[in-house]
């Protein structure tokens, strides 16, 4: 016999080091026969788990183990992969014997003798608890960021379109569709102070049942009083404002300010978020986020409503005329092309009334160009107050006056002329001291579509019946359809 073949007398004893394994490893061992029900635990499986041999033994692991939690799929997987008889590794959730969860990182080896007869199962389970919470982790970590991107990206997209706007409605409707994607658990609403400022009007309102007052009072919202933004539900100290009708429903109201002056208020409100609602700490949680991003769209609209003002002001500038206040003839053309163009396709009348200040030269030369100027804005005073909201009056050119009158036949218009015509007579002007003359205007009418298709027909027209009112003794009004009876 060899030496190497002759035992070692130093040698433990066989199975010594096995039995060190099973009682010093730190991942818990079961071992079950081909029918999968447990015939050995180690140490460190009761440790693990809080079940001794008497509870496991004859036992399927998994009857015990398993949980309302654990994964209905990994759980087949492992009873798949026992019935095929070959070796399986997963995460699995289990539970241990007082409901407390953990994760394992669970190994199932099939065990066969030397003829190849399957005889046993050893399932190895690694505590992995700690490294799944630090997952979750970093899930939850990069979710949040997620959300965080996701929300910058909506608020870059919200800032470009807001600020895209050219008119106040084009920038309501940005607000409205902006504010209910970037905050969908909320409804709101925008209010604008009236032009007295003892009131705020409702512009626009959001979400799914909006129900909001058309009209709220300064002093009954705690940021208007206060001046600045309010979150009523975040704080412990806190009071409802006068204008919210839901007590103890969580909202925010945050002023919008243009220039530097408050000109508004947006309201935001989160149905359904009460304190017998959403759980607290959810509930905080999303406060907390929503309000950030309030916080920053209040911002953003009170930027784009102040750069609205401003190219409102701008564009208002170039399209009136600096001594009366009319629309000038840049914006008639314009304007009279978009109203002809909208009447032709609607089937709808439209009228210009050509109006011209009788003998105006007589007026800045024996009383000079101040009270030229007195009878002019005296003239466009009286057309601004003469015609419903569809009358139009334009200055397009020294004492060329224009009515653009929007869905008018000719025979309202030619009332509407012949009332202007009156009230002007009736003026009473002094300038520098002086009594002015006794003013009166010529006006003549063309209306579409019977005198004339195009805009450059019905001025055409409308002048050529003003001249024939001059030349009829001035201080009339003459239609399109007088010319062709005489």
């Amino acid at each position: 016999m060899c030496a190497k073949d002759c035992p070692d007398p130093n040698d433990p004893p066989e199975g010594f080091y096995a039995a060190l394994v099973a009682r010093h490893s730190s991942d818990g061992v079961v071992i079950s026969g081909p029918d999968r029900k447990a015939r050995w635990v180690n140490t460190a499986f009761t440790a693990q788990t809080g079940y001794g041999p008497a509870d496991i033994l004859g036992k399927e692991p998994g009857s015990l183990l398993q949980g309302a939690d654990t994964d209905r799929d990994a759980a087949r997987c492992i009873a798949l992969a026992c019935a095929q008889r070959r070796e399986v590794r997963l995460d699995i959730l289990n539970y241990t014997r007082d409901g407390t969860p953990f994760w394992v990182d669970l190994k199932v080896t099939p065990v066969y003798d030397t003829d190849g007869l399957h005889t046993h199962f050893i399932s190895t389970m690694r505590d992995i608890s700690e490294r799944k919470t630090l997952e979750d982790q970093n899930e939850e970590m990069r979710q949040a960021e997620s959300l965080r991107q996701s929300e910058r990206q909506l608020l870059a997209l919200t800032s470009e379109w807001l600020y895209s706007a050219k008119s106040f409605e084009e920038l309501l409707m940005v607000v409205r569709r902006a504010m209910h994607t970037l905050i969908p658990e909320a409804d709101g609403a925008l209010y604008i102070y009236a032009t007295q400022r003892n009131t705020l009007d409702l512009v626009a309102s959001w979400g799914t049942i909006p129900d909001f007052p058309g009209h709220i009072l300064p002093d009954d919202c705690w940021a208007l009083r206060r001046g600045r933004a309010y979150a009523f539900g975040l704080k412990p100290i806190q009071f409802p404002c006068d204008h919210v009708h839901q007590k103890d429903t969580p909202y925010f109201c945050l002023p919008i300010i243009a220039h530097g002056e408050t000109i508004g208020l947006m309201h935001i409100i989160f149905d359904g978020f009460e304190e017998g609602g959403l759980m607290r700490h959810m509930r905080a949680e999303v406060l907390n986020n929503r309000w950030d991003v309030s916080l920053i769209c209040a911002e953003q609209i009170s930027l784009a409503v102040a750069n609205v003002r401003l190219r409102q002001e701008l564009h208002e500038r170039s399209m009136r005329d600096a001594l009366t206040g009319l629309w000038n003839r840049r914006w008639f053309t314009e304007q009279a092309a978009r109203e002809l163009a909208n009447a032709e396709r609607e089937n709808t009348p439209l009228s210009l009334v050509a109006v011209d200040v009788d003998h105006f030269k007589r007026f800045n030369d024996r009383f000079g160009h101040d009270a030229g100027d007195l009878v002019l804005r005296e003239v466009a005073g009286l057309m601004q107050a003469i015609g419903p909201d569809t009358v139009f009056p334009c200055r397009l050119g020294g004492e060329e006056f224009t009515l653009l009158c929007v869905g008018m036949p000719r025979a309202c218009a030619v009332d509407q002329a012949e009332e202007l015509r009156t009230r002007v007579a009736a003026l009473q002007l002094s300038s520098g001291g002086s009594s002015l003359p006794c003013v009166n205007i010529s006006c003549g009418v063309a209306s579409y579509p019977q005198d004339g298709k195009s805009l450059a027909q019905l001025m055409k027209l409308a002048d050529t019946a003003l001249y024939a009112a001059k030349e009829g003794g001035r201080n009339r009004t003459i239609s399109v359809a007088d010319l062709s009876v005489s």
